[in-house]
């Protein structure tokens, strides 16, 4: 019995490592790890408001949760792309450190979106809501057109 334990605990670490390990091991930079999550993060809760917003999802009640975490997510970035965090396995495109004031207007316009988005989930109109849920995805749309690798 003891050695059925053992196998089995062996067998279960030799398959968590062949799907954690590669996944950790693929990018060391911590910069790009970190932004790498938190547009994951903020992507997750996009999917979630489509899902509120355009899908008919039951969790109407939600969605100002969603936006706010949006928020919070942007306002973690901190400095996420300092000089050689381009240095890895990266989308992000030499135009965000060649024109970095550029860069931080297309950010600026993704936070100043995502609070308006905040503002209309709280007021609970479903049209405001819609509109300004497509006006953060434009804003974020535009900075990929100019500072994410295709």
């Amino acid at each position: 019995m003891k050695r059925l334990t053992m196998i089995g605990c062996a067998f279960a670490g030799a398959l968590a490592s062949t799907f954690t390990l590669p996944a950790a091991a693929d990018e060391t930079n911590p910069y790009i790890v970190h932004r790498q999550g938190t547009y994951k993060t903020i992507s997750g809760h996009m999917d979630s408001l489509k899902a509120i917003l355009f899908l008919n999802h039951e969790a109407k009640d939600q969605a100002a949760y969603h936006a706010e975490a949006i928020v919070e997510a942007f306002k973690h970035m901190g400095n996420a792309y300092p000089a050689g965090s381009d240095k890895g396995k990266t989308k992000a495109r030499a135009e965000i450190w060649s024109q970095p004031d550029k860069f931080r207007e297309a950010g600026r316009n993704s936070f100043a979106a995502a609070t308006a988005l905040v503002d209309a989930t709280q007021m609970g109109d479903q049209q405001e809501m819609v509109a300004a849920f497509k006006k953060l995805g434009s804003t974020c749309k535009a900075c990929h057109d100019d500072f994410r690798k295709k």
